[in-house]
């Protein structure tokens, strides 16, 4: 394996030589190809925790269930380092597994809790249903991801079912962070202040087991560029200019649950 990627280095070496004594600059003509693209030409990946049913499995060679995989890059992950910039919490709408499953749009809560959307009713265990489809309370965090390259990228975080005490938890962790300005007045930064780290853990309960998210501080951020790229997805988001993959099935967006049971 080892002789097969040096001769891989050694070939990408000997045809960036060659690009170099054609005059072919890769920098001057940086942003080149892109100049019709908008808001709605790109779409953010899920960070998806694998589970045993997960569709991935099939398609991608190294999927196995507890790892965490980029929807888009397919790219695969022990751990996660995140960047939380912005959230949201919405009601997704799934039709039955039974007839095919399927993805089919999502509501703001406080349409589903006052009323707004008509039909809504609890069905025997206590979950929401829209006309059969169920409505499954999301918390999404919009994160700066950090790739297998060290690059950081915009990806959304979709914690339901057993994991939202996951999502309550970070939150909580977020907001009683505390610093205090040169004057000594204590304040709450911003949550994309802080770096964490994702990680996965075998949970399990009377009807089964599958792979949950674990949250952990990894440090405050230093790099000033990080943190404005942060700061503007998190304007972006707010303003509705943000775009995400639309999910092909719950197992597919989902970081972790226990729905299968």
């Amino acid at each position: 394996m080892a002789k097969n990627q040096n001769t891989a280095v050694a070939v990408k070496d000997e045809k960036t030589n060659a690009l170099a004594l054609m005059g072919v600059d890769f920098a001057a003509d940086a942003g080149m190809g892109m100049e019709g693209v908008d808001k709605d030409s790109f779409a953010i990946p899920f960070i998806a925790l694998l589970q045993g049913l997960s569709p991935q499995l099939e398609t991608v060679d190294a999927a196995k269930p507890g790892l965490f995989i980029n929807t888009i890059t397919d790219e695969v992950f022990k751990e996660v380092l995140v960047v939380p910039c912005a959230y949201q919490r919405r009601y997704l709408r799934w039709a039955p597994r039974s007839e095919g499953g399927g993805y089919k749009g999502e509501y703001n809560p406080i349409d589903i809790e006052t009323g707004k959307i008509l039909g809504v009713e609890k069905d025997a265990d206590g979950r929401l249903r829209l006309e059969g489809d169920e409505l499954k309370d999301t918390r999404n965090h919009f994160v700066l991801m950090q790739s297998e390259s060290g690059a950081w990228q915009p990806a959304l975080l979709s914690l339901s079912s057993t994991q939202i005490k996951k999502s309550k938890r970070w939150m909580s962790r977020i907001q009683g962070i505390e610093l205090r300005t040169p004057e000594g007045k204590a304040f709450n930064p911003p949550s994309f202040s802080h770096v964490y780290k994702l990680k996965a853990v075998k949970e399990e309960n009377s009807k089964g087991s599958w792979w949950g998210v674990d949250v952990e501080l990894v440090e405050p951020v230093s790099d000033a560029e990080l943190y404005l790229r942060a700061k503007e997805f998190n304007k972006q988001v707010a303003a509705g200019e943000v775009k995400v993959q639309e999910p092909v099935s719950d197992h597919a967006a989902e970081a972790g649950s226990d729905d299968r049971f």
